[in-house]
């Protein structure tokens, strides 16, 4: 995996999904959906009751050898016959023979990929969630707090914060509404034998992948057919687009950090350092993790698809790199927005810098305030354009205010008189909506 992990990732609850990719749980999941198979398959009357539940009973990797199971790999090179011959060895020949029974060994992997791919997806749903809240703190506490807006990196209007924090809001929650509304088509259960058409059982094959797709709470192909990659490589795209969402707001908060700014930054602590050399660093380190960790994401899409396209009925490459895949953007992501809640939770706003930087320009944020009540008034929307663009060329090359200039234009007082000016230019005055 090439999640990048730094000090920061010791502070964060993993929630229990820090083992979820070890070899004990990756077999425990297998054996999990062959006890479902087997109480199917009682169920349907596909094998003998006393059998099935003795399979059931011993679907437990705490029962199985471990050393034989590594040896079976080295023996027969092969990803699930050795787990499924251990736990032959002890459920005993009779009990063995209905083992997997009728379908093939990506049935049961690829199904578990994807229900491991579900957790995930209700944990990222859940985090989602707690940054909304800490967004919303954050609302609360800086309701009336103005901000210089940027467009290509300069000063556009005065805004609320709270608008920029309403902006990651709403990103958010459209991510998690395709989180949500996507699931059923993405984590589905795949159960029509090597091929897709269920060729060993063609009577209850579909029941019996219905049956298995209702206990484990997962949808169910409606051609169970091992080519089929469309639905892995949405999910993929799913998590890009949350990891877009959070490394946006973790490059503003980069970039807000420097002293040049100094308007966002990270929660600090005692003890912190940022430097071994230089005493007054302290760096946005978990920024770093959102980001690095999100450019590595964002190339996993490609990779996906130029898998996806592995021509016929089913491709080992295509298994290799797509399951490799699935589990890496599972772990880039948790990362991504372990670190981002974590950042959200204790972003530190200050309002001075805001300020001072709302003030750089002398009220010219609000020029277009200036214009528009010009046009109001009678001058009109070009003609209006045109005059506060000439008082702002005239102000920045003789070095004087913007209020300057337009007191050195008495043309244009009887439209907007100074004193009206003044409360133009006030940018608590010019905010737009309050998305609140």
């Amino acid at each position: 995996m090439t999640t990048c992990y730094d000090p920061t990732s010791y502070t964060l609850n993993r929630n229990g999904f820090e083992n979820i990719y070890e070899d004990t749980h990756i077999y425990q999941t297998w054996l999990d959906i062959e006890a479902i198979l087997a109480k199917v398959q009682i169920e349907l009357g596909i094998i003998p009751k006393a059998a099935g539940e003795v399979i059931i009973q011993h679907c437990d990797i705490g029962l199985l050898d471990r050393d034989n199971i590594i040896q079976g790999y080295i023996k027969t090179k092969h990803p699930l016959v050795p787990v499924l011959n251990e736990l032959g060895r002890i459920v005993g020949d009779e009990a063995a023979k209905y083992i997997h029974y009728g379908i093939t060994t990506q049935n049961i992997q690829q199904t578990a990929e994807l229900y491991l791919c579900k957790q995930f997806n209700q944990e990222f749903i859940t985090l989602i969630d707690k940054m909304v809240v800490n967004i919303g703190e954050l609302k609360r506490r800086n309701k009336d707090v103005v901000i210089a807006a940027r467009t290509h990196s300069r000063h556009a209007l005065p805004i609320l914060l709270n608008t920029k924090f309403a902006v990651w809001e709403d990103e958010l929650l459209r991510c998690k509404d395709i989180l949500v509304g996507s699931a059923p088509g993405i984590f589905q259960v795949m159960m029509g034998g090597a091929v897709g058409g269920f060729h060993t059982l063609p009577e209850v094959g579909p029941s019996m992948q219905a049956r298995i797709a209702e206990l484990l709470e997962m949808g169910e192909m409606k051609i169970p057919s091992r080519s089929i990659r469309v639905h892995m490589c949405q999910y993929v795209n799913n998590l890009t687009l949350i990891a877009q969402s959070c490394a946006k707001i973790a490059e503003e908060v980069y970039i807000s950090s420097s002293e040049e700014y100094s308007e966002m930054s990270e929660g600090f602590s005692e003890g912190q350092i940022g430097s071994s050399t230089m005493p007054q660093k302290i760096n946005p380190a978990l920024c770093y993790g959102i980001i690095g960790n999100a450019r590595i994401l964002f190339n996993l899409p490609s990779t996906m698809l130029n898998m996806a396209v592995r021509p016929f009925e089913a491709d080992g490459c295509s298994n290799l790199i797509i399951d490799n895949s699935l589990r890496e953007a599972n772990l880039l992501t948790h990362e991504i927005m372990l670190k981002t809640e974590a950042l959200l939770q204790d972003l530190f706003i200050d309002r001075a810098a805001m300020q001072r930087n709302l003030d750089i320009t002398q009220g010219m944020i609000s020029a277009e305030n200036v214009m528009m009540v010009l046009s109001k008034k009678g001058l009109g929307k070009a003609k209006a354009h045109e005059a506060v663009y000439d008082i702002i060329m005239r102000a920045k090359k003789e070095a004087i205010s913007f209020s300057e200039a337009y007191i050195r234009q008495p043309e244009l007082h009887a439209f907007l008189s100074v004193d009206e000016f003044e409360k133009a230019i006030a940018p608590r005055s010019y905010v737009g909506l309050e998305y609140c």
